[in-house]
């Protein structure tokens, strides 16, 4: 329990012993004889109640003092009991409205003063705990609304990274939420075979050994003011951490190792696309390759049966020549196997001109193939 601080003000220095004497035992006690002005003693002493003689002679109050004391900034919530002979209504009304809480009259009943400080004694005491349960009760609102604002942060963050899909993205982004508490960072990514730092030809040799360390090291490394976490995919240096206060520093070490896990997410999926992205072209590099190949063998087979058919179709020219001569057919008739003949080879070249338009429609396809790659 907090001792009460008691400034007594009176004239009469038999006065201002017997209250010291009564009340020092359970209480601070400081005594003046009213010379020096109760602003001046409450900044050096800080009361918390003020026993003022009202008739301190020479002409001087102890309402004047009270109005003083009222209108500086010094001692605000100070209890000013009035002690006097004076006993009238009046008086007692002028007292409060000097700004007086209390008025006690001449002689001093000692146990009734003492009833009195104890009762304020409680009351200050349960002021006391009254303003400390709301600063904690503030404190902890403070608390809780700044943590809704860090979780906020991080919600945005990951809501704002679901559409990047390039890592120079990722970095501005990451780089933006550290600089919400005021640090800064560095950052090593690792896709595929690609070490990637960043900020890009900004990152000093240490920097960068230490991000390379982080490729082997523990999870989470704090070193001075500084945070060091790690994944497969990715080590993140976080600069200037706020040191000075734990909890802070506390809450962000959980919030930058969400942070990392949410990186690491977006590093995994743009691997896959970049994977599935190398797979197909792979595919279609086999598949051209392939029509490439069959579409050869497919052309080639129809130039040999062309030239095939022509062959035959020369051989039976030739055979019919010699074959007329021993047959000795009309010329009539002669003219009418010659015209079978002859359309038999216009046939023939109109067989030759599909050829050609699937050899074109071959190259085609092979072209759209080789674009797509």
């Amino acid at each position: 329990m907090k001792q009460l601080k008691i400034l007594s003000v009176d004239d009469n220095p038999q006065n201002l012993k017997l209250i010291e004497l009564s009340l020092e035992e359970h209480f601070e006690v400081l005594s003046s004889n009213g010379s020096e002005s109760l602003t001046d003693l409450g900044s050096r002493f800080n009361p918390d109640v003020i026993l003022l003689d009202i008739m301190l002679g020479e002409g001087r109050s102890g309402y004047d003092l009270c109005r003083e004391l009222r209108d500086s900034s010094v001692c605000k919530g100070v209890v000013v009991i009035f002690i006097s002979s004076l006993t009238s209504l009046e008086d007692r009304l002028t007292a409060y409205a000097a700004g007086g809480d209390d008025y006690i009259c001449k002689p001093i009943d000692l146990q009734v003063l003492d009833q009195k400080l104890r009762s304020l004694e409680k009351r200050v005491e349960q002021q006391q705990q009254l303003e400390d349960q709301m600063e904690s009760a503030s404190l902890a609102a403070f608390s809780s609304m700044q943590q809704s604002s860090e979780l906020g942060q991080l919600i945005n963050f990951f809501t704002d990274t679901l559409e990047i899909n390039s890592i120079g993205h990722l970095y501005q982004a990451t780089e933006a939420f550290v600089a919400c508490f005021g640090s800064s960072c560095s950052i090593e990514f690792r896709i595929g075979r690609k070490l990637l730092q960043f900020p890009e030809n900004a990152v000093t040799t240490l920097e960068s050994e230490i991000l390379e360390m982080g490729r082997s090291a523990k999870r989470i490394i704090t070193f001075g003011g500084n945070l060091l976490l790690n994944s497969k995919w990715c080590s993140l240096l976080i600069k200037k951490m706020p040191v000075h206060d734990e909890e802070l520093c506390g809450r962000l070490r959980d919030h930058y190792a969400i942070l990392l896990g949410i990186v690491d997410s977006r590093l995994m999926l743009m691997e896959s696309v970049s994977q599935r992205a190398t797979e197909r072209d792979k595919a279609v590099v086999q598949l051209s390759t392939a029509l490439d190949t069959g579409f050869g063998r497919i052309k080639e087979h129809v130039g040999k049966q062309e030239k095939m058919a022509e062959e035959i179709l020369r051989k039976l020219e030739s055979a019919l020549n010699i074959k007329l001569l021993t047959l000795g057919l009309s010329e009539e008739q002669e003219e009418v196997i010659f015209g079978m003949v002859d359309d038999t080879r216009e046939e023939f070249e109109s067989m030759m001109g599909m050829s050609i338009g699937i050899d074109n429609e071959i190259r085609a396809i092979d072209q759209l193939l080789h674009k797509i790659t």
